[in-house]
């Protein structure tokens, strides 16, 4: 019997490294559907319903995991396979196990994974065919809370709340709770993974809260958006101490997530006895006025009453202008100590100051813009996203200094070098694999192609590749094309059609997906920044 398999990816090339990687028919596959858009995705599916599909997480408008659902309401017993671009963390396949078979990183991706991973599929595909019954998803009760803390928040009825956590086995018997918010520090985040994989990476901590939680009588976490809410039930009792039993829980999770995940967490926590029906409206002020700005890590509100009663001052015009001098002549100099120190000093003074977060971040914003625009550098938007994000004020500081620091690094090597290419620009093997890419600029490369040219083994080049570059083949080539498009833009004249099919990309949308997706403008953008 011959097994049908999708394949969705939204970068081209990726599409048809799948496709080369392996001999599909003697594993009795055949790819029945292949695309880019989640959008095309949904109505092949309907047309060929294929029982494996491989699906890349971050997918724009509709991510795979969302797709997944999508498929498996049309077709319960179809296995999915997951592909991403950020590092490999226990955790994700853990909750990740019960929706797919497998999680693959696209970096580490070799084709003795891929069979493991559909063999695993097949495996599974003839079990449902025997009738063996399968386990539920573990995403479905996920939801079910998703309904408890929506209830909550929008301060239901106390019966009705209680008989719901009840009816999905949730047991609220205490008449006192606490209350966490639990955030990422995007700092720590942005240092290994991709925007489009946070709401994934927040899915997984949740994950390791709830299995912590098993073993606390009393805590319930939940997942809302990007950032988890933990609820603490419980008697008012004076053999125990309640506030240590919840720090407990917190100070392990955050063990936990950066052990198996390299992250920092955030947290703020209301330990005065609240009843059932604040919770709502605790949940709202805190996640609202980010009273943990200036805290740091930890905060632990005992009087909510007197915590959320302190005002903010609004930021005096020009406060941070000595600060932004300084940087820019670090900048200028290349001085990375300077940096640190600037940044070191604005920590000091602000924590003492208590502005109101979303002024300072505004300002702050302004100020690396206007640095970075000095610079000659354009910043990926996803560095203000996460400042817009942040809870504390050193996380937002360390946000706008990694970048800095880059700079003023990128600008030192190009001093010494005499060009901004590198010292691996001059690699020989990288000068093969720059001449490769320039005599087939209107094809869609893989590394199994280059590998075939330079005669190596596909998975040992792929390795051999990111040591060398620093990033993986796939991104390599599309910086690359991005960099020709945007002088074509610039000098030749050429309609946006003509420059996509003169590198490789046979429909323009998608050329324009890729050029923003490097460039950070669209082509459009880009050629009225420069006519």
């Amino acid at each position: 019997m011959i097994y049908k398999v999708m394949l969705i990816d939204d970068d081209v090339p990726m599409l048809k490294l799948l496709q080369q990687m392996i001999d599909w028919e003697q594993l009795q596959l055949k790819v029945v559907a292949a695309t880019y858009s989640s959008v095309k995705a949904v109505h092949l599916f309907q047309q060929t319903l294929p029982d494996i599909v491989i699906t890349d997480i971050g997918l724009p408008q509709t991510n795979g995991i969302e797709l997944a659902e999508k498929f498996r309401q049309m077709k319960p017993d179809v296995r999915v396979i997951f592909l991403t671009c950020h590092e490999d963390f226990n955790y994700a396949r853990q909750a990740l196990k019960l929706q797919a078979d497998d999680y693959l990183i696209k970096d580490q991706l070799s084709a003795e994974q891929l069979q493991q991973s559909l063999s695993k599929s097949l495996c599974l595909l003839k079990i449902q065919s025997a009738s063996v019954t399968v386990q539920p998803s573990s995403y479905n009760s996920q939801l079910f809370k998703q309904g408890l803390l929506q209830r909550v928040l929008d301060r239901t009825n106390v019966d009705e709340i209680l008989n719901y956590a009840a009816s999905i086995g949730v047991r609220w018997d205490g008449p006192f709770y606490m209350l966490s918010l639990v955030h990422v520090q995007y700092a720590s985040y942005d240092k290994h993974y991709s925007q489009q994989s946070l709401s994934l990476i927040c899915y997984a901590a949740y994950n390791i809260a709830d299995e912590l939680a098993r073993s606390y009588e009393g805590i319930t976490p939940f997942l809302q958006q990007q950032h988890l809410v933990i609820v603490y039930n419980y008697h008012d009792n004076l053999a125990d101490n309640n506030v240590s039993q919840f720090n407990s829980f917190l100070q392990k999770l955050k063990e936990r997530v950066k052990q198996y995940m390299k992250l920092e967490l955030v947290s703020v926590t209301v330990s005065d006895k609240l009843q059932l029906k604040q919770l709502g409206t605790c949940h709202h002020s805190l996640f609202t006025h980010k009273y943990e700005f200036y805290v740091g890590e930890s905060m632990l509100i005992t009087d909510r009453q007197q915590a959320m009663g302190r005002t903010r001052l609004q930021l005096p015009a020009g406060e941070l202008d000595s600060y932004k001098i300084e940087l820019k002549q670090a900048l200028a100099t290349q001085n990375i100590e300077g940096i640190q120190r600037v940044i070191g000093e604005m920590l000091q003074h602000f924590q003492t100051r208590m502005i109101e977060p979303a002024a300072f971040m505004h300002e702050l914003q302004a100020c690396l813009r206007e640095l970075t625009i000095g610079a000659s550098v354009r910043l990926n938007e996803a560095i203000y996203h996460y400042m817009d994000q942040s809870r504390t004020l050193a996380d937002v500081l360390a946000l706008a200094e990694r970048p800095l620091i880059a700079i003023a690094m990128s600008t030192d090597k190009q001093g010494k070098q005499g060009r901004g290419t590198g010292a691996n620009s001059y690699e020989p093997k990288l000068q093969q694999i720059q001449h490769y890419i320039e005599q087939h600029l209107a094809d869609s490369i893989t590394s199994i192609d280059i590998a075939r040219y330079l005669y190596l083994n596909p998975s040992y080049f792929s390795r051999y590749f990111k040591r060398l570059t620093g990033s993986n083949f796939t991104d390599y080539v599309h910086q690359y094309k991005m960099n020709i498009a945007s002088q074509m833009l610039k000098t030749s004249g050429h309609t946006l059609e003509q420059i996509a099919l003169t590198l490789g990309y046979s429909d323009r949308t998608y050329f324009s997906k890729v050029f923003k997706k490097y460039m950070c403008v669209t082509p459009s953008e880009y050629k009225n920044e420069y006519s």
